[in-house]
């Protein structure tokens, strides 16, 4: 019981979600009804309301899990009937759900993680779920669990999870190199040096521009306890920290020893199960996907020997359109009390189709057992999960100034040069938004 209570205070301290002002890329056209959701019912005649949840849940367990139980509450009742799209995480949170909205063809029901929410509850496009919060069910998650889904005292979406990144190695392949897991950032190029071959890279990380590219990158910059915007919330974006942390990533790469082209996001752990890299920077979702006998979990190395690691929580929350009719918002929430407030449902779905931690503290005593099921399981408990700090919750154009820092200090300039242009152009961006970010 001490373990699992001490896990618990864990999970309280380190997945605080972070609201903050941005600007919305997705406003324009947002604010209408259309007719054919106005007449959805009549449309359908007698029949049910048709759903539509969109996701970004694309692995088998994941499929198969949501499969199971959206049958099981289409044949429930004979009110609603939920159809659900997954849609692969890049395509999902850059082009899809925004341009659903901005084409008034949104779904029903969809999901955000920090680093796009802020975009949909700018533009006020979320309906407010605080009438299917009872009091013992807001008592049963964490202090910090509806930060970063509330807004002027409104819950406007369900926390789903809380997932967190870590240093996946091929064991037998660096047993064979005499090779130990890097804890260190020498140790790690040193590592990369000594694995790479011509049948796989030495270390595999995110050279793509995107959210998981920021994702990864910010725990390089926390674990010397730097950030990247100061106390007030202001562009911090030339510090020391953010320069070596960039100097750090672009030394990896232009060694020769990293895999350039892994082909698919890095958040796929079969980068490393197929065999094509010895090491790879991957989430605590991969737990299950990646054979504790064959493949162990380090933190990420940190700066300097002696020194402090760090890891990201970022995490899925499950929110309701208002764009859609009212059938459809009493459907949608009719249908996510059912899913995702199930203590059951949540719990299997955390411990079963992934692993990942959660911000509700019965789900946690639920699945206690399977938060130490294996040496990487408890790795990610013990290890990983205490040092984690919330993702940084950015807009759109805050976002986009980041991620073109990282690939400029990658392929077209220095890291000082990268993160001056970064600077400079954050500061603009905040003096004329009024923006302000934490993290």
């Amino acid at each position: 019981m001490k373990k699992l209570d001490k896990l618990k205070r864990k999970i309280s301290v380190v997945l605080v979600g972070t609201l903050v002002l941005g600007m919305s890329g997705i406003a324009s056209g947002c604010g209408k009804t259309t007719e054919s959701t106005k007449t959805a019912k009549e449309a359908q005649g007698d029949g049910p309301v048709e759903l539509v949840y969109w996701n970004q849940w694309t692995q088998e367990a994941e499929m198969e899990f949501l499969e199971k139980y959206i049958e099981e509450y289409n044949n429930s009742q004979d009110k609603y009937h939920v159809s659900f799209l997954a849609i692969p995480f890049e395509e999902y949170t850059t082009t899809k759900l925004a341009t659903a909205f901005a084409t008034n063809e949104a779904p029903d029901i969809f999901e955000c993680s920090p680093a796009i929410i802020n975009q949909y509850l700018d533009a006020g496009v979320c309906e407010p779920l605080d009438d299917i919060f009872t009091d013992e069910i807001k008592n049963d998650f964490t202090e910090a669990a509806f930060d970063r889904v509330s807004r002027d005292g409104h819950i406007y979406g369900i926390p789903l999870d809380g997932d967190l990144v870590a240093l996946y190695y091929n064991k037998e392949i660096l047993e064979q190199q005499g090779v130990k897991p890097p804890t260190t950032w020498d140790e790690l190029k040193e590592a990369a040096a000594a694995l790479n071959s011509d049948e796989y890279s030495g270390f595999t990380f995110e050279v793509d521009k995107g959210d998981w590219q920021c994702f990864t990158f910010y725990p390089f910059v926390w674990m010397q306890g730097g950030n990247l915007f100061t106390e007030d919330g202001m562009a911090n974006l030339n510090s020391d920290e953010v320069i070596n942390a960039l100097q750090l990533w672009k030394d990896l790469l232009n060694s020769g020893n990293c895999n350039e082209t892994p082909g698919r996001s890095v958040s796929d752990i079969s980068i490393l199960t197929n065999g094509e890299t010895a090491m790879q920077i991957n989430g605590s979702w991969s737990v299950f996907r990646a054979d504790p006998e064959k493949y162990g979990v380090v933190p990420l190395p940190a700066a300097k020997k002696g020194g402090e690691t760090a890891s990201v929580v970022g995490g899925w929350n499950v929110l309701v359109s208002n764009q859609s009719s009212e059938e459809k918002i009493a459907g949608a929430k009719d249908f996510i009390s059912w899913m995702w407030l199930n203590v059951d449902r949540v719990t299997e779905f955390d411990t079963d189709a992934k692993f990942t931690y959660c911000m509700r503290n019965s789900v946690i005593e639920a699945g206690k057992d399977i938060y130490y099921v294996n040496d990487n399981a408890a790795v990610f408990s013990d290890e990983v999960l205490p040092t984690g700090q919330p993702e940084i919750a950015l807009s759109g154009e805050a976002k986009e100034i980041v991620s073109t820092m990282i690939q400029d200090a990658l392929y077209s300039m220095s890291a000082e040069e990268a993160a001056n242009a970064a600077q400079e152009s954050m500061l603009k961006y905040q003096e004329k938004s009024g923006a302000v970010f934490t993290g």
